[in-house]
């Protein structure tokens, strides 16, 4: 059983390390053509396979980054418990998990509206941005894995 748990672990970790490129990769050209849009730029360096972009108003590709950034965030947040599920059964840190990743969207959105309100959207926005990046990467697993690992001996 421990060579299963280890092959997909190893297999999980392809696909953290995967979706990352793939999420980076896919802002990265949102980002140009969102530069291309609004500034009416000639010169491009949006990649070839992501040409439909070129068809997208600023508004359009603006509004795709916020979805894309939910999508993301909920891709990272199954695999995080995929990992979670794997190493530790109790189903009490499947619930944490959840819980981490919704104290981080929470907190994005309250910062968000907050700045927004308080007349520093600009400051409130760079706030929600970090926290949804962490959302989007492994780092709430790097976080999560060592805490449910001393949560777990303090248990036993």
């Amino acid at each position: 059983m421990k060579g299963i748990k280890l092959v997909f672990l190893i297999l999980l970790a392809g696909l953290f390390l995967s979706l990352g490129f793939l999420r980076d990769f896919v802002f990265l050209n949102v980002n140009e053509q969102s530069r291309i849009a609004y500034y009416h730029s000639p010169d491009s360096f949006l990649s070839p396979s992501m040409a439909f972009l070129t068809a997208w108003s600023y508004p359009q590709l603006y509004y795709l980054k916020w979805v894309l950034t939910f999508f993301f965030a909920g891709l990272f947040m199954v695999l995080t418990l995929a990992f979670v599920r794997l190493l530790f059964p109790a189903r009490k840190y499947l619930r944490w998990t959840i819980l981490a990743y919704g104290i981080l969207l929470l907190l994005a959105g309250l910062f968000f509206i907050g700045g927004y309100l308080a007349g520093q959207s600009e400051n409130g926005y760079r706030i929600a941005r970090f926290l949804l990046g962490m959302a989007q990467s492994p780092i709430v697993l790097m976080v999560l894995l060592p805490a449910f690992r001393l949560a777990d001996r303090s248990d036993s």
